[in-house]
């Protein structure tokens, strides 16, 4: 379809124009213009490991699609958890002494200095359970997303430094595409604009939307980056496809 700039009735466009094309190749009329897109995720990570230690379970393979809060990774943390299990036991000593220190002094038979150290020991108790909660957090290593697997860079029984790379992700249901214009089709391209996109790995014409632009234009080039959307993302699109967009610069632009 022809981008929608407001220069063209509906009439004076061809009728195969105007209907929605979604994964059918057609002839491209001469006025329009091929700009190259690139397929890229809106949401991609690289997962590090949040801690120095030995991959216990690591599931995933290149290719494999999650869901968010799935198990990605697990290390070995016997250590860490053992030492999450002597500070709760400390804790639970403490709260008990903090409890009989209580009852003694509503009694009057303990001093206000032994009440406030016995508090002052609890709280300690309890800010080391919570340092050791969060040292054994870490063990664990769950996907913040639901996606795709893009890249494995480690291995089960492999040890990991604090911060390796381990695994690189992406969201493939939130596709977006990328594609560099003139600066000088800011006069007439504009968020919400339509326009047809031809992928090169599937052969196919999708229909998308402009999203947004770039917030800069490069003056060397005279170029802006722009965006744009499939109101659905197919199934057959893949991060990292490309192709061309066909836009139509309204009568006297080029």
């Amino acid at each position: 379809m022809l981008l929608s700039c407001g220069y063209a009735t509906a009439q004076d466009r061809p009728r195969e124009a105007r209907e929605p094309t979604q994964g059918l190749a057609r002839p491209v009329d001469n006025a329009m213009r091929d700009i190259r897109v690139q397929v890229v995720p809106v949401i991609s990570a690289t997962i590090g490991a949040p801690m120095a230690g030995r991959l216990n379970e690591f599931p995933l393979r290149d290719g494999d699609r999650f869901q968010k809060g799935q198990l990605i990774a697990k290390f070995a943390c016997g250590e860490r958890e053992g030492s999450l299990a002597h500070a709760r036991a400390l804790l639970d000593a403490k709260r008990r002494i903090f409890s009989n220190k209580q009852q003694l002094r509503s009694l009057g038979t303990s001093t206000g200095l032994e009440y406030d150290v016995a508090a002052a020991e609890m709280n300690e108790a309890a800010a080391d359970v919570a340092t050791n909660t969060a040292m054994v957090e870490h063990c664990t290593v769950t996907a913040p997303f639901s996606g795709r697997v893009a890249a494995v860079m480690g291995h089960p029984y492999q040890f990991m430094g604090l911060g390796s790379p381990m695994l690189d992700i992406l969201s493939d249901r939130e596709l977006e595409l990328e594609m560099i214009v003139p600066s000088r089709w800011l006069a007439w391209l504009k968020p919400g604009a339509k326009f047809d996109v031809v992928i090169d790995e599937t052969g196919k014409t999708y229909g998308a939307e402009v999203t947004r632009l770039s917030g800069r234009v490069d003056p060397i080039s005279r170029s802006i980056k722009v965006y744009g959307r499939l109101p659905i993302a197919p199934d057959d699109l893949l991060s990292g496809m490309s192709g061309r967009a066909l836009l139509a610069p309204p009568a006297g632009e080029r």
